[in-house]
């Protein structure tokens, strides 16, 4: 698709095809003597003759001895006639210059040629088609070594056209084409198959063709019909296969056009392909999903570019592969940056579950918000603080042991109605505890909710007593505080550690709140109990002058939701 377009025909080709209709008419071509290429031949006009009229048929060995005499002499009178000769290849094991042995599956054995009295009057050249390891026939050898060293060896069949058709308009020079070592070179093709223009053979053997139009062209002849055996397959008709007349024309186009090509070494295409792929790794590595989606896009672009402009210069550079590698580096890129930002989404989500609520955490990784980084945001938020009343002195007559398990069990206590309120775990500070609402994420009726979680955690302490007197013969009892206001929430401390939570006056007032609750109280500020009255029954309980605040601030004592009555009792 990048190298091989369709492209005008050169109008000097024309084809005379050996087809149905003439099969039809003439019999099978099996049964054709010498004599029918010779009426072709009678059929041209010698005043309007074509430049080079070119037999791609092999008229090998004697048959009949008047018509290959008719033909030999019909070829006499035009000066430019070429015929098809054949090289039958072989197989043997050579000695190179160095003395190492290697097998040529390529050594010519002989040379099939016209018969003596039209090879005398005729030029040839062999037909046999190169095709890569695909099968398609891209290429051609433009000489092969025949005999002797001192035999200027065969040329190939277009390029003898080539050279007839030169010197028929009287130019004696002609341009070879780049190729390689062993005189491979590549030739593009100009159209599908059917687009030259195509004459019946019988029509033209039979005078129905006016031979003017044939004047100063080259005409192929050549097996037009299906069942004739000589077709291929060809880049620019993929899918089909095209008659090997036709891939002789667009030969001939080719050379006449001069689009012919040569491979680049393949030590420098390994070599360019590695540079543009070890660029573009290095690209991909030290910038962003967006400039490594640009770059690559300029890259294959100029890739894709450079090849097309060294095709039209006569240099085939097979691009497919650091444009494959270019592209598959930068699908691994997205690949590794899609498993890198799960595994880091997993990671930030597993820290976030050690803190915050379960329905949290699944909103937090629906939004796709995970950000971990320093710094933070003012939100408006309540802040809860609980503590054991009296544990100091209730832990100095327990071993070490005990107190850990009693604080473990009170904690999960507490954890447990933090979560199912929606509330964010901030941090464990001994036997007291911090929670946060509407943080990080916006969470729907917060204040109520954290009110709540107070209530839940003073209801929950009798449970606990429970197991606490039946393990350990003791009981304990928590003070809440809670208030709600705003505060600056997100992670504190430095790169390699930080701490999320919430600082501000407004955690402040929570912990001073809690620190005067008594055993089994739930205290909330004014401005909490503002958001919450139409919810929660709650008594002032006075004017408490907290520690760091210059001025007194209304306390109230939550006694429970409306019209459930007191949650807990004091001590």
């Amino acid at each position: 698709m990048l190298f091989v377009t369709e492209k005008p025909v050169d109008n000097r080709i024309k084809i005379i095809g050996i087809e149905e209709k003439s099969l039809e008419e003439m019999g099978p071509f099996s049964g054709w003597t010498r004599q029918q290429a010779a009426d072709l031949l009678h059929a041209f006009d010698p005043e309007h003759s074509p430049a080079v009229i070119a037999f791609d048929i092999n008229f090998v060995g004697q048959r009949d001895e008047a018509g290959d005499r008719a033909l030999a002499e019909a070829a006499s009178v035009f000066p430019h006639v070429t015929l098809a000769s054949y090289i039958n290849y072989g197989t043997r094991v050579e000695q190179s210059d160095s003395g190492e042995y290697q097998i040529n599956t390529m050594y010519v054995e002989d040379l099939e040629l016209p018969y003596e009295a039209l090879r005398n009057v005729t030029s040839h050249g062999f037909t046999n088609a190169v095709q890569d390891v695909d099968n398609y026939v891209r290429r051609s050898v433009l000489v092969e070594s025949v005999g002797d060293a001192q035999s200027e060896g065969e040329y190939n069949f277009a390029w003898t056209i080539y050279r007839e058709y030169r010197e028929s308009m009287g130019e004696q020079s002609s341009v070879i084409p780049r190729m390689t070592e062993n005189g491979v070179y590549g030739f593009d093709y100009t159209a599908e198959p059917g687009m030259y223009e195509v004459y019946s053979y019988v029509d033209v053997a039979e005078g129905r063709c006016d031979p003017r139009v044939f004047q100063d062209s080259i005409v192929l002849v050549g097996a037009y019909a299906q069942g004739m055996m000589d077709q291929y397959m060809v880049p620019i008709a993929r899918g089909t296969v095209m008659n090997g007349v036709e891939v002789q024309a667009n030969h001939v186009d080719a050379l006449l056009n001069r689009r012919t090509f040569v491979d680049i070494d393949i030590r420098i295409q390994a070599l360019a392909a590695v540079l543009i792929t070890g660029f573009f790794v290095w690209l991909v590595s030290h910038n962003s999903f967006l400039v490594n989606t640009v770059g690559g896009v300029i890259l294959e672009t100029g890739i894709v570019l450079v090849a097309r402009t060294l095709y039209n210069a006569g240099y085939y550079w097979k691009c497919l592969l650091p444009f494959v590698f270019v592209l598959l580096v930068f699908l691994v890129r997205v690949a590794m940056g899609y498993l890198t930002e799960r595994v880091r989404k997993h990671k930030i989500l597993s820290v976030f579950r050690t803190y915050m609520a379960p329905q949290v955490v699944d909103e937090l990784g629906k939004s796709g918000n995970y950000e971990i980084e320093l710094g933070g945001r003012d939100r408006q938020i309540a802040v809860l603080f609980v503590d054991i009343r009296g544990f100091t002195a209730m832990s100095e007559g327990l071993s070490p042991e005990k107190i850990v398990a009693i604080l473990n069990r009170y904690l999960g206590m507490v954890t447990e109605a933090v979560f199912k309120n929606g509330g964010t775990l901030d941090k464990f500070i001994g036997d007291a505890v911090m929670a946060v609402y509407n943080a990080p994420l916006d969470v729907e009726d917060y204040a109520c909710k954290a009110v709540q979680t107070g209530l839940d955690i003073v209801a929950a302490v009798d449970g606990v007593n429970v197991e606490l007197r039946k393990e350990f013969g003791i009981e304990i009892a928590c003070g809440v505080g809670v208030h709600s206001g705003r505060a600056v929430v997100g992670n504190i401390g430095c790169s390699y550690r930080m701490d999320y939570t919430a600082i501000g006056d407004t955690v402040n007032v929570a912990e001073r709140l809690e620190s005067v609750a008594k055993g089994g109280q739930v205290l909330i500020s004014r401005d909490l109990y503002e958001q919450v009255q139409d919810r929660y029954n709650a008594v002032f309980v006075g004017s408490q002058s907290l520690k760091g605040r210059q001025e007194g601030m209304d306390v109230f004592l939550v006694e429970g939701r409306n019209g459930t009555g007191t949650s807990g009792k004091n001590t």
